[in-house]
């Protein structure tokens, strides 16, 4: 930066105050979890306990009878979606086909969100959420790295520039004749443990649906450009419809750089009162491990 004296000074190395800092250690700082608009509804999901299937049966009537909950969205009458992987595909989306929440029979993992109660408080939303009743035609499934390593399909090139940031670069030289003709060898498999980071603020976004087609979305996020980007594709709306909002982020540790599902289970909520009630509402989703 410039000085009066007219000497460069460069801010590496000083002692600066985080704008953030005091609103932060002072408990003032609001997070998307903190968010209270008036009218809000919540929104559970339910998980799929099977690693890979289809499901064949949701029987939603023990959650619709709960007192309090207003309905259980599935794929059968979620509000419309994109039908294409491109739709799905973010800033820094990877190769492969991006996961789409509630759009349909398949599962693909356990723990997927493969159904949303929406209610009038948290605990009545979770309490619905485990009388939802699903049957599923199980399929074979392979969870280990290792064992899947050896048969693996051709990737193929990439298609944007992000693509190729993320693609590892071409082998070069002989390295199989080289280690061959090596003096010594030394062959070993070495395995990282899981680490888990926990951050202070978990994930969760609240969505509110205007008027006029205006949609605002809280969440917590390290990229509000890329998430609305993410939603206006996925769900066909205009730039200018739609705004996300992240004034502060309780540690993120790049989990936060790409969307993440509850944004679009929230978004999914909100839509659905819209269309159920013809009167727009807030609604959050909060996520509980499955």
């Amino acid at each position: 930066m410039q000085l009066a004296s007219n000497k460069t000074q460069s801010i590496i190395g000083g002692d600066f105050t985080r704008i953030d800092g005091p609103f932060k250690v002072s408990g003032t700082a609001t997070y998307t979890s903190d968010v209270n608009l008036p009218g809000t509804l919540y929104a559970v999901p339910v998980c799929a306990t099977i690693a890979k299937g289809r499901i064949t049966r949701i029987d939603t009537s023990g959650a619709k009878r709960v007192a309090g909950v207003i309905d259980v969205i599935t794929h059968q009458n979620r509000p419309s979606m994109a039908d294409n992987d491109k739709a799905y595909k973010d800033d820094l989306a990877p190769l492969g086909s991006p996961f789409r929440p509630l759009y349909d029979d398949r599962v693909m993992f356990n723990g997927q969100p493969i159904a949303l109660v929406v209610a009038e408080t948290s605990e009545v939303a979770r309490d619905a959420a485990s009388r939802v009743r699903l049957e599923y035609a199980e399929e074979p499934h392979v969870t280990d790295l290792l064992q899947q390593r050896d048969a693996t399909i051709p990737v193929p090139p990439p298609a944007s520039p992000m693509e190729a940031s993320l693609t590892p670069p071409a082998a070069r030289g002989t390295p199989e004749q080289a280690l061959a003709a090596a003096a010594v060898r030394h062959e070993a498999a070495y395995y990282v443990p899981i680490e888990n980071h926990n951050a202070m603020e978990l994930f969760a976004a609240t969505a509110v649906y205007a008027p006029g087609g205006k949609l605002t979305v809280y969440n917590k996020t390290q990229g509000v450009q890329n998430v609305q980007r993410y939603v206006c594709s996925a769900f066909g709306m205009k730039p200018e419809d739609v705004r996300v909002l992240s004034p502060f982020m309780g540690g993120g540790f790049g989990s936060g750089l790409r969307p993440s599902f509850e944004v679009v289970l929230a978004v999914q909520a909100a839509l659905a009162r819209i269309t159920a009630q013809g009167t727009p509402g807030p609604v959050a989703s909060r996520l509980r491990p499955p």
